[in-house]
């Protein structure tokens, strides 16, 4: 009995020690990925502005790291591991608060989630993703995806031939650390930024495609996010917006541990805010997507 014992400690003991060397291995590995893309990380100051007042940045040395400066409104932004920081998560409120946290923590977890979500939908999450994507003409350009997450679009728009820069911002910074470690995993060129939909760090007219999936419908100004989209997209830009409609809001609320909690003791029935892009969008439209599961807003920049 005693040597079973031994045994099994040291079966034990040694399990331990080989799941420890292969995180270390793998925090190594994170390390020096994350360092190469940091490396190849451009200031973009012909891309970023103040989210406050929409004033140019410019590139500053802050607290022993880099950062950027506004002068119009005096306003500091560090850039902490390459992602630059235009929000402060204790700063937020309502349901951007709740909902940032919920993805901080649903962060580690939210790939292997999509794979069983869209596997219970019944349909390839390829397939599910480029009903999307495709719909974008970018025609080269730059493009911007708001709320990025961890990055599960990306491997739909790296590489096309009509996609130039991608931006992508999110605020979670749990989602953005899955991000950066995967855009770095895979050696993409992709610009990170912390930041509010609400108040996006870009230049005016900048962008030739603009696309968000999942998380207006709880945003706490679904009309200030979408005039943030229009006006960071140049003349002509294709924008897209898609999120949960009642059906997959309810399904979410049975899988995703603290989805309901985040609204208290009741919520608003959800629908599409077609109604909130300003009558001047050209060809704007409404249609289903993911099996009824989610919506999608379409429209053109005049």
């Amino acid at each position: 009995m005693k040597k079973q014992h031994a045994r099994i400690i040291t079966g034990l003991a040694l399990g331990a020690g080989l799941a420890s060397l292969a995180l270390l291995k793998r925090h190594r590995r994170i390390q020096a990925e994350t360092a190469a893309w940091q490396a190849q990380r451009r200031p973009a100051l012909d891309v970023l502005a103040c989210p406050e007042c929409h004033a140019a940045l410019s590139a500053i040395p802050l607290d022993g790291g880099e950062g950027y400066h506004c002068a119009a409104c005096q306003k500091d932004y560090p850039v902490v591991d390459g992602i630059p920081h235009f929000i402060q998560p204790g700063e937020l409120s309502g349901m951007n608060k709740a909902f940032a946290r919920m993805y901080d923590w649903f962060s580690w977890g939210y790939r292997a989630f999509s794979k069983i979500a869209f596997a219970y939908i019944g349909m390839p999450e390829e397939q599910a993703r480029r009903e999307v994507t495709d719909c974008l003409d970018p025609k080269g350009g730059r493009l911007l995806e708001v709320s990025v997450g961890p990055g599960v679009n990306l491997p739909y728009l790296v590489g096309r031939a009509d996609v130039g820069e991608i931006f992508g911002l999110d605020i979670s910074l749990g989602q953005l650390s899955r991000c950066r470690e995967y855009v770095a995993h895979q050696g993409w060129d992709v610009h990170l930024d912390l930041g509010n939909a609400e108040q996006l760090p870009y230049q005016d007219n900048t962008f030739d495609g603009v696309f968000h999936i999942g998380g207006i419908n709880f945003f706490n100004d679904k009309k200030k996010a979408i005039e943030e989209m229009i006006r960071v997209a140049k003349p002509g830009a294709r924008i897209l917006i898609a999120d949960e409609t009642e059906k997959g809001a309810q399904g979410y609320e049975k899988f995703i541990p603290g989805f309901k909690d985040s609204f208290g003791s009741n919520r608003d029935v959800i629908q599409p805010p077609i109604d909130l892009v300003p009558t001047a969008m050209l060809d704007a439209r409404v249609f289903d997507i993911w099996k009824g599961w989610l919506y999608c807003i379409e429209f053109r920049k005049p």
